[in-house]
């Protein structure tokens, strides 16, 4: 006979439920055209929970970026700061398996084939983050959710360096951070998805190439 659910579990089916339903709304409305009573409404619970919960819409949006990184289902809460970038690798179930992979180019491979899903469905969120800005608390989740972007791509790189054929010959890793930065981001893959129609599998295939040929020895 299954036991029923403990507080904590109940506590926090509701907080990924919250979550979930801010992202939505977020994607479709933007963050202006959000408002905590219609996410409450959406979720199924008070407004006075989402005040308890969350304190304010921008903290709520953060947290929707952060679930919609690390996946929905395994959202807990915010990391607390300072941020550790090893212990938040670790949130990626896939994240152990990339560090075990015995090439850099096997390595990259699961990175990016993971790391896209991340900007599948982080992509929708790009325009409510940037509409987002003029807002001075969520212009600081967007340039707080940048700088872990980047330091996230930067232990990527040095993992991959580590690694037998690894970094291109004469390619630092701070120049190899930049290209990964700039090439795989949530932007470019809502151009691709969004505006030209790309298919996942084609969006994971062009990143796995180019990042290959800008980053690895042939």
């Amino acid at each position: 006979m299954p036991t029923a659910p403990t507080r904590a579990e109940r506590a926090l089916a509701t907080r990924r439920r919250i979550v979930r339903a801010a992202y939505e709304s977020f994607c479709r409305n933007g963050y202006l055209g959000t408002t905590i009573s219609a996410v409450a409404d959406a979720a199924g619970v008070a407004v006075p929970t989402m005040y308890y919960t969350f304190g304010t819409k921008v903290a709520l949006l953060s947290e929707a970026l952060g679930a919609a990184i690390v996946g929905f289902d395994r959202w807990r809460e915010p990391p607390r700061e300072p941020i550790d970038m090893a212990e938040m690798m670790a949130w990626h179930d896939w994240w152990a398996d990339f560090e075990a992979a015995p090439t850099a180019a096997q390595s990259l491979d699961l990175f990016v084939t993971h790391g896209a899903g991340i900007l599948e469905r982080a992509g929708p969120l790009v325009a409510a983050v940037h509409g987002a800005s003029g807002d001075p608390e969520a212009a600081e989740v967007v340039r707080v959710s940048e700088q872990r972007r980047v330091d996230a791509y930067r232990t990527m790189v040095r993992a991959i360096a580590r690694k037998p054929r690894g970094l291109r010959r004469g390619l630092t890793e701070a120049t190899a951070t930049d290209i990964v930065v700039a090439l795989f981001s949530a932007e470019l893959h809502q151009a691709f998805a969004v505006g030209r129609g790309w298919s996942p599998a084609r969006c994971t295939a062009f990143f796995k190439e180019i990042l290959a040929a800008q980053l690895l020895n042939p």
